[in-house]
Parts: C-alpha cells; structure tokens; sequence
C-alpha cells in the first residue's frame, strides 16, 4: 500500500516528456502518438513547444494499454473507450456531488 502512495504523490507533482510517458505507458510510440493527435490523451499545455504530460495523461495512456492487451482494441476503439470511461467518472463525480447536497432521508 505504501508503494500506491508513493505513486499517488509523485503524479501529482511530476510532468512527463512524450519519451517518459511513452517509456512509463508500455503503449509502442506509434499507438500513443496517434492517441495524443486524436486528443485521447491530452498535453497540460497543447500549444507548448515541449508538451508535457500529467498525472490524467499517464493513466489514460497505462488504461489504453490494458484495454489494448486485454480486448485487442485498434486506436478507434481505444478512443471511443478512454472517452467513454472519463464520462463515467464525469457522471460518478457529478452524482456524489449531488448526494452530498441531500438531506439524509432522500439518499
């Protein structure tokens, strides 16, 4: 558990480097690059001339590359995925929001 912890903090205050989220991902150069060109995983600064990579892009990237080992997902379909699962935690973050707004008795 220590181990997650220590992860949680150092994406939270790291960037990465195409080369380090590539290196970190196991994602092959090509598949990633043409998820970043489609926006399916985003750059903090799209117009920086050395984009830089956060903890979201990260995890997209390592998700994209379970989803493409487990279900042999081509890059449409690893599209269509990662935005369909950040909707879901859209969704689940707006629900809890509007559950810690009810009174007791209506949950």
């Amino acid at each position: 558990m220590r181990i997650e912890l220590n992860e949680v903090i150092w994406l939270e205050a790291e960037t990465l480097s195409f080369e380090q989220l590539l290196e970190r991902s196991g994602l092959p150069g090509e598949l990633l690059q043409e998820l970043v060109h489609a926006g399916g995983i985003a750059p903090l600064d799209p117009a920086a001339a050395e984009p830089q990579y956060g903890a979201r892009a990260l995890t997209a990237a390592r998700r994209a590359r379970r989803l493409r080992e487990d279900f042999e997902l081509d890059v449409s379909g690893l599209l269509l995925v990662l935005g369909l699962l950040d909707r879901v935690a859209e969704l689940e973050s707006r629900l809890n929001e509007v559950q810690v707004k009810l009174p007791r008795r209506l949950i």
